[in-house]
């Protein structure tokens, strides 16, 4: 199954898109929140490759999008760095950021 929704985060619109346990029962959900200048990502998602396409984004663990919004920044891909995203921000602060 897949949900996507249009968050509200401190007043910007964010794009929230889950897929539930793309792997499988027992699998976690992938999730990416999209903001205007860059996103929020799982761990299920490719940093490499985001690193390499120069994007904006960082690695936050949850299994819904709440959980995303309120748990810290595990990984900060260079340009999002660039943009004052820092490891231990919640993502809520994170879409303040990249909105």
């Amino acid at each position: 199954m897949i949900k996507t929704e249009i968050l509200n985060v401190n007043g910007n619109d964010v794009q929230g898109v889950l897929i539930n346990a793309p792997g499988g029962e027992g699998h976690p959900n992938m999730i990416i929140l999209v903001c205007k200048k860059g996103y929020i990502m799982c761990g299920y998602l490719n940093q490499e490759a985001a690193t390499n396409f120069g994007d904006a984004a960082c690695v936050i663990s949850g299994s819904s999008f709440d959980e995303i919004l309120t748990n810290p920044v595990k990984v900060v891909l260079p340009k999002a760095e660039r943009l004052g995203v820092k490891i231990g921000m919640i993502g809520a602060e994170v879409c303040d950021i990249l909105n």
